[in-house]
């Protein structure tokens, strides 16, 4: 691993420190607890992420081995004017999190500090898959979850984080406190009640305002099982009719449906959940009482709440260790949608989705989220008179590893068709997917709130060096 003595700020270029004494110009950069790195195997590791579409290698990677390091990097590189983002489990898949500049990997900070029935206090490397197990041997859960766990909790803050549990918000809506180092290079902490500009800023931010290095996040009592229903579909009405027949009751823990397109006979399963304790089993005809189909009709799966939770995780290791998952080609679309035009729209599109626009691994997901309980005002999704609103994902995914240009353009090409059609239909765009944006649709996508984001911008990061790989300002 090669280190950095310091930047060039003619050349543009990091200087390693064999070269820095022959640098007349060069900057001096500050010294730090971890790693600044300028190799190539480094910055080759930070250039991309799921998506497998955009590609930037950094000038250099930070492994910060404190807090500190962070803010220093940021004050060095609000000096020299190199742009920085932050990297966690690089789960976005159009280049959100990418940097040409300086990749900050926040999985080195990594420390759970505290657990108990007041919360958790994590490092923003912290994995909510680690945190389920840690809490969950004091029995306590965090109250909202990710299908997919091994994800950073600084990561699933910034964007949003949509839970599976569909009536307690997202992940941003349940958090305490947060550290954050901002644009300025300086270390904050803020809550609703302290410095709310920054907390709101940066919750559900995209990493515009600041970078969260920690998070005290919500805890609650957990169930020591789970049941978990499975319940088929053929037909759109059908299975709308009866979530949202489950949703208003409000008797379940979670639920969502997913189909794996194929025409106009696309079948669709529904999988509500409820987490219960051995000594309280739930009771399966009261709970799907008055659906379309019987009671009797649904499969029924127990599971260990850890299990349950961590189902997604354990088949992404399997496609991980089977078909190359993590080297695929992923031009995942994500939108949320409003309740009155979501059927609609799954019915207009799903029968048109193609073998290709699935691929092997792929599927479409359908999670629905109580509106009132989003509280986080840059976290964007429709506003409209339903207390509902819903997801709307194709977890698309290539054939096979390795370029393809034909199928990014085509599938590139396909999200952003149907994003203009969600759009029209008052929906907004859930941002980990790949969706062409300019400035202009991410004004629109901000709505009311735009004016409001461009001040916490300027006045945190008013030198527009943080996460540059969304282009939200020009």
């Amino acid at each position: 691993m090669a280190l950095v003595d310091g930047f060039d700020p003619v050349g543009r270029l990091w200087i390693g420190r064999a070269q820095a004494a022959d640098a007349r110009s060069c900057v001096e950069a500050p010294p730090l607890d971890g790693a600044l790195l300028i190799d190539l195997a480094s910055r080759s590791a930070d250039s991309t992420d799921e998506g497998n579409i955009v590609q930037h290698t950094p000038a250099a990677a930070l492994r910060p081995g404190s807090v500190e390091d962070i803010a220093k990097m940021i004050g060095f590189c609000r000096k020299c004017g190199i742009k920085v983002a932050a990297r966690g489990q690089h789960h976005t898949t159009f280049g959100q999190g990418l940097s040409s500049g300086l990749i900050i990997e926040n999985r080195w900070l990594n420390t759970t500090h505290s657990i108990g029935p007041e919360g958790a206090d994590v490092d923003a490397g912290v994995l909510w898959f680690d945190l389920i197990r840690q809490s969950f041997a004091q029995g306590l859960t965090p109250p909202v979850l990710t299908g997919y766990t091994q994800l950073s909790i600084a990561g699933t803050l910034s964007v949003g984080g949509v839970s599976l549990t569909n009536g307690k918000g997202a992940q941003v809506d349940r958090v305490q406190e947060l550290q954050v180092v901002t644009g300025k290079g300086e270390i904050v902490w803020c809550s609703e009640h302290h410095e709310r500009d920054l907390f709101e800023a940066v919750l559900a931010g995209l990493g515009q305002c600041g970078i969260i290095t920690r998070a005290r996040v919500d805890l609650v009592r957990a169930k020591s099982m789970a049941r978990q229903y499975t319940i088929q579909y053929t037909e759109v009405a059908a299975l709308f009719r009866d979530m949202r027949t489950l949703l208003h009751r409000g008797e379940l823990d979670g639920m969502y449906a997913i189909c794996v397109p194929s025409g106009a006979n696309s079948a669709y399963l529904l999988l509500p959940t409820i987490y219960f304790n051995q000594s309280s089993p739930p009771d399966n005809n009261h709970l799907l009482r008055g659906l379309s189909v019987s009671p009797g009709a649904a499969a029924v799966q127990d599971l260990g709440y850890v299990d349950q939770v961590t189902l997604v995780d354990a088949l992404y290791n399997n496609l991980a260790a089977t078909m190359m998952f993590d080297q695929l080609i992923k031009p995942w679309f994500d939108v949320f949608l409003p309740d009155h035009a979501v059927e609609q729209y799954v019915s207009d599109v799903v029968p048109t989705l193609t073998p290709e626009d699935v691929g092997p691994t792929g599927f479409v997901l359908i999670l629905a989220q109580k509106r009132s309980e989003l509280t986080r005002p840059f976290f964007r999704v429709p506003d409209t008179g339903s207390d509902w609103t819903y997801l709307f994902d194709i977890l698309t995914s290539s054939s096979g590893p390795g370029a393809n240009p034909a199928f990014v353009s085509k599938m590139l090409a396909r999200n952003r068709k149907l994003f203009e059609k969600a759009r029209a239909a008052g929906g907004t765009r859930y941002p980990i997917g790949s969706i062409p944006f300019d400035h202009r649709d991410w004004v629109v996508q901000y709505g009311k709130v735009w004016d409001r984001f461009v001040e916490l911008k300027n006045r945190f990061d008013p030198d527009d060096i943080l996460t540059p790989g969304l282009g939200i300002f020009p």
